[in-house]
């Protein structure tokens, strides 16, 4: 169990927090990177009580969080081991998350394509610009991810997405994912504080 809170959002929350793009370019010049922000908690429960994760807990709720979806990706592929996607080539998505990296100022630490069904994306990055990373992930999402489908049942590009963003000292502080799994998505989001979260959260 992760000491933090994992919501889960949306396709629709996905179109509104791309409008949070715009944010991020305004706080490009701070990028939001005081480590403050790393503590200042996660609201959780009907009490709303503020959760502060420290270093250690948010390396273990890290863990968790990959060791769920990874089971949710073999649970999947399992179910539904026929089923395809249109999947960007290797060399655009490499080229995709390159221009992001560029412009949302963070490192690539990991990329991997774990085979199941198809390809599918597995990214670490790194980056001490914490709230301006948060920001942008919804429009970095789309970029890697495109989806094209009228609803969350269609229209995806991969069976499985992950994104995983440490800060400079390694430490895992959002993370974002999904697993298409049942006529639907599963998509999930973690982070070290509120203000963190990429998608709207309860």
């Amino acid at each position: 169990m992760t000491a933090g809170v994992r919501a889960p959002y949306s396709h629709r929350m996905k179109l509104l927090a791309l409008i949070c793009l715009v944010c991020a370019v305004l706080l490009a010049g701070c990028g939001g990177s005081s480590r403050s922000i790393l503590y200042e908690g996660v609201s959780s429960g009907l009490s709303q009580k503020r959760l502060v994760i420290s270093d250690a807990a948010a390396v273990r709720d890290g863990k968790s969080v990959r060791a769920e979806w990874l089971a949710m990706v073999r649970r999947a592929e399992r179910r539904h081991p026929a089923e395809r996607f249109a999947n960007l080539s290797v060399r655009e998505f490499r080229s995709r998350l390159a221009r992001a990296a560029r412009r949302d100022g963070f490192a690539v630490k990991e990329i991997r394509f774990l085979h199941s069904r198809q390809a599918t994306p597995y990214v670490v990055v790194e980056t001490s610009r914490y709230l301006a990373f948060a920001k942008a992930v919804p429009a970095i999402e789309h970029s890697l991810d495109p989806h094209t489908g009228r609803s969350d049942l269609e229209g995806w590009s991969y069976a499985a997405f992950y994104l995983e963003a440490l800060d400079e000292r390694g430490v895992p502080f959002l993370v974002v994912d999904n697993v298409a799994i049942d006529g639907s998505v599963a998509g999930g989001q973690w982070a070290r504080s509120d203000s963190l979260f990429p998608f709207t959260h309860g």
